[in-house]
């Protein structure tokens, strides 16, 4: 058995019908539908009650306070079954997507939370950053990629997440700060040892549009994902890095080092800065690339977010020797 919860507030009839429609013709049977409802319009929760009354596996729920994840608390908090999956309301879920997660965390107890790819649909004419990120997420498979990958940027799509309940009375509900809720409860469980898996089959439709709250909500901003990025980071360098090793910055530009100035507040020190060029800001070290050379001495972090260059710092520390998770992390 499994929970599907899917929050609404703002969207599209046909979308929200579609989406509904495709947990309802699921080949798997055994679910549950929260659709909760975020203070949406009549029409809208006109369709979510029809839905309801047709099938009795189908439920509307009310979340009176705005916002995603007090939407999704109170779904966890209706939840009857051990498994929870996510769902949205623009999106649409392949009909085997169900069947095929569940049969994965039934065959695998070492897995708590299980994705899948996605196809990519944009109403948009500029969205090739986001068709390059879900090009990205779907590269990412095995537990140890997805652990790799976790301070690159979220490394599964939310809704297309099922994890089981035990995570949730264990680590805690989903943040209501103003934070990505999503991206934040992904590090909370990467910090508790949780270990993820994804389907190597697309078998969500993520559909981009103007309206999506990642393009518009504060709560996505690129701060707001550094801001849980290096409350993180700062508690897995506490714990896991050696502390003979020098912490250094890959980027010695005005954002690394402000990124940087946001680590340093967890009580981290950062010993200096690198860049392919040289420079000499004022106020700070810098080490010249052909200097690291040593993998025991330090842990690099790449804080450069231009597209390509994580892979490109990647490629020459490991052709040095060094050991990425380890030695440096793509940030």
């Amino acid at each position: 058995m499994v929970s599907v919860i899917l929050p609404f507030y703002q969207v599209s009839d046909n979308a929200f019908d579609d989406a509904i429609r495709s947990i309802a013709e699921q080949s798997l049977r055994e679910w549950e539908l929260i659709l909760v409802d975020n203070n949406a319009d009549a029409a809208t929760l006109q369709i979510a009650e029809s839905w309801a009354i047709q099938d009795a596996r189908i439920r509307v729920v009310h979340e009176p306070v705005q916002g995603i994840a007090f939407a999704l608390n109170r779904g966890l908090q209706e939840a009857r079954y051990d498994l929870i999956a996510r769902m949205d309301a623009d999106d649409f879920s392949h009909p085997q997507r169900l069947e095929k997660q569940v049969a994965y965390l039934n065959n695998h107890p070492e897995i708590d939370a299980v994705s899948t790819q996605t196809a990519f649909e944009s109403e948009l004419d500029q969205s090739e950053g986001y068709d390059w990120f879900v090009q990205w997420q779907n590269s990412i498979i095995s537990p140890e990629a997805h652990f790799l990958a976790r301070f690159t940027e979220s490394p599964l799509a939310h809704p297309t997440i099922v994890f089981r309940k035990s995570l949730i009375e264990r680590y805690g509900l989903y943040s209501t700060e103003n934070v990505p809720e999503d991206y934040e409860l992904w590090l909370r469980w990467f910090d508790a040892g949780v270990r993820f898996y994804k389907i190597p089959a697309p078998l969500l439709v993520w559909k981009d549009h103007p309206q999506r709250l990642s393009r518009n909500h504060q709560n996505y901003s690129t701060p707001a994902f550094w801001t849980v990025k290096c409350r993180y980071l700062a508690a897995w360098i506490k714990r896991s890095v050696p502390p003979e090793k020098k912490i250094v910055v890959c980027g010695a530009g005005k954002l690394p080092r402000l990124r940087a100035t946001l680590l340093e507040s967890h009580g981290i020190e950062i010993y200096g800065y690198t860049d392919v060029k040289m420079r000499q800001p004022d106020g700070i070290h810098f080490i010249p690339l052909p200097k690291l050379i040593v993998p025991e001495a330090w842990l690099l972090l790449c804080f450069i977010s231009k597209r390509g260059v994580g892979e490109a710092v990647a490629q020459h520390f490991s052709a040095l020797g060094f050991e990425a998770g380890k030695d440096f992390l793509i940030c």
